[in-house]
């Protein structure tokens, strides 16, 4: 019995370790930084595909100003992530879109299997959430924070009454797609004196930081000057905010 305990352990072990080396880590990628030149550079076969804008009504006649609208770039490299980028001729990412083939951590450390995650799940994870928000035409309802994290959920028009939201109805709901949203213009404005924030050594954005629950965090450590400039170089010339995340 001993025995077969000790082959268990290992076994869990073994896939805890596999499934955190192989999930993706959205915290790592850089939104308004990253370009679409980049990401080919890293996966020569980036192609281009249509999607899907879960937030607007399908006939694409109302636009989301804050990126370019119904087209994105799929890379072999991050499985279910579609990235799309600003509506300008810079090719910086904008959005990410999550398609129910992602399996990783959120920005903010949350790790997600979107091919099972529910609506009730999204609820219980989150503080603060705007529920059951949708365009009149549009074909989902939205779970939201902050205009930054869009979790959808797909409206069952057979579902009678449509209004008021049957909500324990809609909890047991697959979620469907996520994005996640930067405002690239603000981001600009604000990168001139915004200070460079780092989540257990990974740089990541304020929008980021922002959205860490209090309750995962460990420590929060300040750097300026001469010790910022010494440990992180040019780009921590307005300070440093080191997080630490507990294990």
């Amino acid at each position: 019995m001993r025995k077969l305990y000790t082959i268990l352990f290992f076994i869990f072990a073994f896939k805890g370790l596999s499934q955190d080396s192989d999930a993706i880590k959205l915290s790592k990628i850089k939104f308004c930084e990253l370009t679409i030149d980049e990401l080919r550079h890293e996966d020569p076969e980036l192609k281009q595909v249509k999607i899907e804008e879960m937030n607007l009504c399908p006939d694409g006649f109302v636009q989301d100003d804050r990126f370019e609208n119904g087209v994105g770039f799929e890379s072999k490299l991050y499985s279910g992530v579609i990235f799309q980028k600003y509506q300008t001729e810079d090719n910086t990412i904008a959005k990410i879109h999550l398609t129910r083939e992602f399996k990783g951590y959120l920005p903010d450390g949350n790790y997600i299997d979107l091919e099972t995650l529910k609506a009730k799940e999204v609820i219980q994870k989150y503080d603060s959430l705007n529920c059951w928000t949708s365009k009149a035409c549009s074909n989902f309802w939205g779970i939201k924070m902050a205009d930054r994290l869009y979790f959808y959920v797909k409206i069952d028009r057979k579902h009678k009454p449509q209004y008021p939201v049957d909500k324990n109805y809609y909890l047991e709901m697959p979620v469907q797609g996520i994005d996640i949203v930067s405002d690239c213009l603000s981001y600009l404005e604000k990168a001139k004196t915004q200070p460079l924030y780092v989540v257990d050594g990974n740089e990541i954005s304020e929008d980021s930081y922002k959205d860490l629950p209090k309750e995962v965090i460990k420590s929060v450590t300040v750097l300026k000057n001469k010790k910022a400039l010494k440990k992180y170089g040019d780009k921590a010339k307005n300070g440093v905010i080191e997080v630490s995340l507990k294990k």
